[in-house]
């Protein structure tokens, strides 16, 4: 098996052979994928890898995820035709070339016709132009992804040079460079915080009715929650109330605060030696601040902006923490300062670590993507 690089150069060749085939022997897009997928599947790749390869080659003409995922089991299983086994029914006339060309042009028209639209517009069967659509054409559809904010090509550039960046220091400095690595942010924690929909899933057999919610909205009772931590667990955690904001000096305050607890909770580590990951809101910007850590003598590590999916709170921290939440009511702010350091003090040592862990692979994976968003790990 082939690592890395080498996986898709090898990828890119089979898709060049497979794209060959097809121009000469009218391949559909979606049996050049299968092959594709045997292929990997027999060379021990995950699915998972299969339709990420299968993107970045067939972009909006890749399977859709439930098809990689079956075809790689059968192909695990010892399946070995790639075509869609035959029945014993009459052939469907309505798959013809002449209808496949035109549903093509209609959905490179408009991607959100339905398929009941596209069968009305070319007058044949729902079961034919899904048909055409998902086995003929490759089509799935897919709903928008949401992103913190739409970037700009500036703004990805800024991102996949700062990442570019932070990788080649990891690849010199190894662990080394992210166990030194402190990082915060802030969240609100309210008194009462709406079950999640997939937290409130739970079995029932088959006819009996699924249970029933009524939509419900956050409270307006809120404590602002700042947390610092590092690889080995929580070093500080402060609560603001409402009415009060974080400006530059209360920030400075809660540095000594958290200068304090590192002496504490780390001895043996230089104070001098962290590195500081927030991110860019004003209090964390301004001069006072900017004083403050040189004072410390502390590294502030490179952020780019608009940039949740590369701070390890947002994508580790505070998307656990909101669903411990959920479905809790709590009488007072105390309640919630209670609830959320226990929380928090109680996750084992592994959970921090790997929050911190993961920010080599986002970062690789931000360079990749050209400075787009980075989805869930």
């Amino acid at each position: 098996m082939w690592g890395g690089d080498t996986c898709f150069s090898r990828l890119g060749y089979l898709v060049a052979v497979v794209s060959s085939a097809m121009s000469e022997r009218e391949v559909p897009p979606a049996i050049a994928q299968r092959i594709i997928v045997k292929f990997l599947t027999n060379e021990g790749v995950k699915p998972s890898e299969i339709l990420t390869r299968l993107r970045a080659q067939f972009g909006d003409m890749t399977l859709s995820s439930t098809q990689v995922y079956d075809w790689a089991s059968k192909f695990k299983g010892g399946h070995e035709a790639v075509e869609n086994e035959s029945h014993n029914r009459r052939p469907r006339t309505s798959l013809t070339d002449d209808n496949i060309r035109a549903i093509c042009d209609l959905i490179e028209g408009d991607r959100r016709l339905t398929v009941d639209e596209i069968a009305s517009e070319v007058n044949i069967s729902h079961g034919s132009a899904h048909s055409i659509i998902t086995e003929h054409l490759g089509f799935s559809k897919v709903c928008a992804r949401w992103v913190p904010r739409l970037l700009t090509h500036n703004q990805k550039q800024v991102r996949q040079g700062i990442c570019q960046g932070l990788l080649n220091r990891y690849e010199r400095e190894g662990n080394n460079f992210l166990h030194r690595i402190v990082t915060c942010d802030e969240s609100w924690a309210h008194h009462y915080t709406p079950e999640s929909k997939t937290a409130s899933m739970e079995w029932r057999r088959r006819g009996e009715h699924c249970p029933v919610k009524a939509k419900t909205r956050l409270s307006a009772g809120k404590v602002l929650t700042t947390i610092f931590w590092d690889w080995k667990g929580v070093l500080l955690i402060d609560f603001l109330h409402e009415r009060r904001t974080v400006n530059a000096a209360y920030y400075c305050q809660l540095l000594d605060n958290v200068k304090a607890a590192y002496k504490n909770k780390r001895r043996g580590q230089p104070i001098r030696n962290v590195i500081l990951l927030h991110d860019n809101a004003r209090p964390h910007t301004a001069v006072l601040t900017r004083d403050k850590l040189k004072e410390f003598h502390w590294e502030t590590l490179e952020h780019p902006p608009y940039s949740p999916d590369l701070s390890p709170s947002d994508y580790h921290l505070f998307g656990p923490l909101k669903e411990a939440l959920g479905g809790h009511r709590f009488q007072s702010d105390d309640e919630v300062e209670e609830f959320v350091r226990n929380w928090a003090v109680t996750r084992p040592p592994t959970f921090y670590e790997e929050g911190i862990q993961k920010l080599p692979t986002r970062w690789q994976k931000c360079v990749e993507l050209q400075g787009d968003y980075v989805e869930k790990q």
